[in-house]
């Protein structure tokens, strides 16, 4: 059990204020609002990495799920040894690492993983930046803002993706809470990002363009295409033996291929579970940009993307920078930067 504190975001204030201190700069304060997506989280490093580069500088930080650890990375100071670690993680060895336990909810543990950075832990009151993240009750269903006590702890509430990843328990004075992925309530929390002090906000979405078992969208069409026969035109002595033996392996593939199909044919348990997920937060997350409306939205395309595929996380963080460099004008210009229109983006 964590002791923590947090606010129910319906009451719309944060225990942890953003600073009110006069403004040292003309430049307006900037949010980013970092949402959910689990391994599709690398595309927010992509994006992090063109703001960088384009010398924009991030003065609050709100996240949904892997938003949040993105967050947290950036202001616990362990931005290098965290992407080393995540990029060391395939599906496999994430699961190791986390631990299976059927409990709480969920099949996996994350606890073990969230202890490997405690070292650096720090309560959000002393993050050098306005920090929050977003989970949900999962006795209300209202959103819930973590601003206050272990930056982890938030981190650990916001991404229990719910039946993968085991609910959070927080003790607050006498009452306990399980609390569930964000992703649930708010998947891009703009809203947070505006209530933390930011005057303008970029957010990043990863789950707009969604990703669904597009295998069950086939064609209408009971067509048979005959398969090739490898067989055709053998001559010689041993052309019978050959054929003997072609034909027990077309059968056998054949046969595999038969016992693939029927597999197919039917949704799985946990593809079903994953594409339920995807669907709700990017049906979510699109009516919310009407209501939490940033001021650049960025949602790059990772309709192919597994949540899972950890490996592959050089191509969603280039498919986030991309994302990012075909709307640097807008960013900039959203930053009070002047646009650099001198300069081609490809340079």
């Amino acid at each position: 059990m964590v002791n923590a504190f947090f606010t129910p975001a319906m009451d719309q204030t944060l225990m942890h204020r953003p600073d009110s201190s006069p403004k040292t700069s003309e430049r307006p304060r900037l949010g980013l609002a970092l949402g959910s997506g689990a391994a599709r989280g690398w595309a927010h490093v992509g994006v992090l990495r063109a703001l960088d580069e384009w010398g924009v500088e991030v003065d609050v930080y709100a996240g949904c799920s892997v938003g949040a650890l993105i967050g947290a990375a950036r202001l616990l100071d362990i931005w290098d040894p965290f992407l080393d670690w995540a990029r060391s993680l395939s599906a496999i060895d994430a699961m190791a690492t986390f631990g299976i336990s059927l409990s709480r909810g969920g099949v996996v543990n994350p606890d073990k993983a969230f202890t490997r950075f405690a070292e650096h832990d720090k309560p959000i009151e002393e993050l050098p930046k306005p920090f929050a993240a977003v989970a949900t009750d999962l006795a209300t269903g209202h959103e819930v803002w973590l601003d206050r006590g272990s930056a982890l702890n938030a981190c650990r509430a916001s991404s229990s993706v719910p039946m993968i990843l085991q609910a959070a328990r927080y003790q607050v004075g006498y009452t306990e809470h399980w609390l569930i992925d964000g992703g649930a309530s708010n998947p891009v929390p703009v809203n947070l990002a505006r209530a933390l002090g930011a005057e303008r906000v970029i957010s990043v979405d990863l789950n707009t363009v969604t990703l669904a078992l597009s295998r069950f969208n086939r064609p209408n069409t009971t067509a048979v295409i005959p398969a090739p026969d490898p067989d055709e035109g053998l001559t010689g002595p041993f052309a019978p033996l050959a054929k003997a033996f072609g034909g027990a392996k077309r059968d056998l593939v054949r046969r595999m291929a038969l016992a693939r199909a029927k597999s197919q044919a039917q949704p799985q348990l946990f593809e079903t579970a994953a594409a339920t997920i995807d669907i709700i937060q990017g049906q979510l997350a699109q009516a919310r940009a009407y209501i939490d409306v940033a001021d650049v939205r960025l949602t790059p395309d990772l309709s192919c993307a597994s949540a899972a595929a950890f490996d592959h996380h050089e191509e969603f963080e280039r498919i986030g920078y991309e994302t990012a460099q075909a709307q640097k004008q807008e960013i900039l210009a959203v930053a009070g930067l002047a646009p650099d229109i001198s300069k081609s983006d490809d340079e």
